[in-house]
């Protein structure tokens, strides 16, 4: 038998090589290695450093092959290297690893922005990525934007309420991306455990679950979080050397500048919460290189991670300075700090709407009457329920810094079907308010619910022109609507035309609104009356307040709901002045200070004279809500009479 050569030897090895599997290095490793930052993707292009983010690396890692954790949790603050670590992870499968693989989106519009914006450009600029894809026909059915074909695997793209379509369809691999933002309303079952079935086949399977936060109790990621070993990032203070993982609540600033309405912190530091000793941002690469995770729940069945962001590295993402001037302009808008807690701190959000009780808010009533106008109301608009035998009228009061008055708050009894019930109508909110200073206030802006059984007779008022600023409207509970939504005109003629100058149908944020003023009204407990955003008169009757926080927030179901037994006229009449403080011709909520400065000034409203001299308006003594009164004739002498006119060639 002839001995082997040199050079079988050197073929044999070349063999052995081309078959063996390729090596499953460290994510972080493969990451360093391979990855191109594209200009599309990145502030910063080029090549993945892992030192510019030494706290995404342990995360990446956990996703390597070698690791042993079958599901790994990101809680964070947005933009804060997230999606790209789920990236880098997702490279280093289609070039070393094999199997199914799926990445899992909110909607269609944020997963067709994931792929221009993250997998397109990784897969153009990444050579290890891009040998890995099958791409020779665009057309294929394997590679088109569901899913694409890469050596050893598939790779699909899905949504959250698509997932069901993947029941046939084992995984290997899953990242569910911003799962806090997922409709759990639309499927059966819970989304993320459906995915986390189609991973059971593979015992070697991972899910990488990646999301800012939303709201307490209702939160997918903190729950699936808190489920982990909750592990934090601590970095050693320079002057003491002890471990602590960076808190907001220990974020100091000062030389606040202001800027017109606006206020800008200039310089920013950390506070150590061992020592005390002041930690300067220029610190941040040292404690970031030297920092390291730490678990609060070890023994937990699979790792968990937390960061906000205060460990952004310098030159990526808001510095503690502009982290603290973005705090000090979300103070007193409730919206804004709940943003702010969720993308900047990556924390929940609590929802207090249950915590506040009717008895508590009629403790806060002043000694003023209902029908007067008190220091600082400046604006007038009012909101109309309208009901089978009754329409409710509540007219709120506006003034600078979102402060709100329940000016009156009226029932006008009578079929809506009944001309001389909305005669009455137009008659009241024609009338006149007088300021302390004996000027005269009239209802700026009216909105009307229009989506009951009365939807055209509606129409036909606001058609008639009788009122100021009056609108239709339709409340709507989809979450993140704005107050008040672009109109549609609903007049068409017998051509199918729409008639221009035809009445408007608005649509009503109600999700957004309820929210906003039961904020407000949680902020206000425990505030002097001069420091409450929303004011009420002794004369407002208990059933006022029991309507007025009649409704719950439901963070299961993500919707507000009415509680057994109560009648919420109150809270919607309110909503529905709110919306008309939002009228396009008014845009009350984009004043600015030299808005209300000119109002202030035409009205010559003082506010140091004391409320209780304020009368109610002229010809009218006060009475509690909820009871009839004669309405006084018509303040605006411009303002017809109305009546229902006969349509003219309009299709409903």
């Amino acid at each position: 038998m002839s001995a082997i050569t040199d050079a079988q030897i050197i073929a044999l090895k070349a063999a052995a090589a081309a078959i063996a599997p390729k090596p499953s290095p460290l994510v972080s490793e493969w990451a360093q290695q391979n990855v191109i930052l594209s200009e599309e993707s990145s502030a910063e292009p080029g090549e993945w450093k892992n030192s510019r983010t030494p706290h995404l690396v342990e995360i990446m890692d956990q996703l390597s092959e070698d690791s042993p954790a079958r599901m790994i949790v990101l809680m964070k603050s947005s933009q804060g290297g997230g999606t790209q670590v789920a990236s880098n992870w997702l490279g280093s499968i289609i070039d070393c690893a094999k199997g199914p693989v799926a990445v899992v989106m909110p909607t269609d519009k944020s997963l067709a922005d994931w792929q221009a914006q993250k997998f397109d450009p990784m897969a153009r600029s990444t050579p290890a990525v891009a040998a890995a894809l099958f791409t020779r026909n665009n057309r294929a059915s394997d590679n088109n934007k569901d899913r694409k074909r890469f050596t050893g695997g598939m790779l699909y793209f899905k949504t959250a309420g698509s997932t069901a379509d993947l029941k046939s369809t084992s995984l290997r691999y899953a990242i569910a991306d911003e799962v806090d933002e997922w409709d759990w309303s639309t499927i059966q079952g819970d989304p993320l455990g459906l995915l986390e079935v189609r991973l059971t086949t593979f015992h070697d399977h991972k899910l990488f679950a990646v999301s800012s936060p939303t709201l307490k109790d209702a939160s997918r990621i903190e729950e699936a979080f808190e489920a982990g070993d909750q592990r934090r990032y601590h970095v050693a203070c320079p002057h003491c050397d002890e471990l602590q993982h960076l808190k907001w609540a220990n974020v100091r600033w000062s030389a606040v500048e202001v800027r017109g309405d606006l206020r800008w912190v200039r310089a920013a530091w950390y506070v150590c919460e061992h020592c005390g000793c002041e930690i300067e941002e220029h610190y941040k690469p040292r404690l970031l290189a030297a920092g390291r995770w730490i678990a609060a729940n070890p023994g937990a069945p699979y790792p968990s991670y937390h960061f906000n962001a205060l460990y952004s590295p310098i030159g990526l993402g808001r510095s503690w300075a502009e982290l603290a001037t973005e705090w000090l302009r979300a103070q007193g808008d409730s919206a804004r700090l709940m943003r702010f807690i969720n993308t900047r701190l990556g924390e929940t959000w609590a929802d207090r709407s249950r915590d506040i009780k009717p008895n508590a808010l009629k403790a806060r009533s002043e000694p003023w009457p209902l029908g007067s106008i008190q220091p600082g109301c400046c604006v007038l608009t009012a909101g109309v329920d309208v009901q089978d035998n009754r329409l409710e009228i509540q007219v709120i009061g506006h003034g600078r810094g979102d402060r709100t008055w329940t000016v009156d708050y009226h029932i006008l009894h009578g079929s809506p079907a009944d001309d001389s019930t909305w005669k009455a109508l137009a008659d009241y909110l024609n009338r006149s308010y007088r300021a302390p200073n004996g000027k005269e206030l009239h209802i700026e802006a009216t909105a009307i619910d229009s989506g009951g059984h009365y939807t055209h007779v509606v129409y036909q008022f606001v058609r008639s022109r009788a009122v100021r600023r009056c609108i239709a409207i339709k409340g709507h509970s989809t979450p993140g609507r704005i107050i008040l939504g672009r109109p549609t005109k609903q007049d068409i003629n017998w051509r199918g035309q729409v008639i221009k100058g035809g009445v408007s149908l608005y649509t009503v944020g109600a999700d957004t609104a309820k929210h906003l003023l039961y904020q407000r009204l949680a902020d206000d407990a425990g505030k002097p009356p001069a420091e409450r955003k929303v004011l009420f008169s002794e004369d407002l009757p208990d059933e006022y307040y029991e309507q007025l926080v009649s409704e719950t927030y439901n963070p299961r179901r993500n919707r507000w709901e009415l509680k057994k037994g109560k009648r919420n006229e109150a809270l919607d009449t309110w909503i529905y002045a709110c919306a008309a403080s939002h009228h396009p011709e008014l845009y009350l909520h984009k004043w600015r200070a030299s808005d209300w400065d000119r109002r202030e000034a035409a009205l010559r409203i003082a506010d140091e004279q004391p409320a209780a001299q304020h009368p109610a308006p002229a010809g009218e003594s006060p009475a509690a809500a909820g009871t009839a009164r004669r309405p006084q004739q018509a303040g605006h002498g411009s303002r017809k009479p109305f009546t229902l006119p006969k349509p003219k060639a309009v299709i409903w």
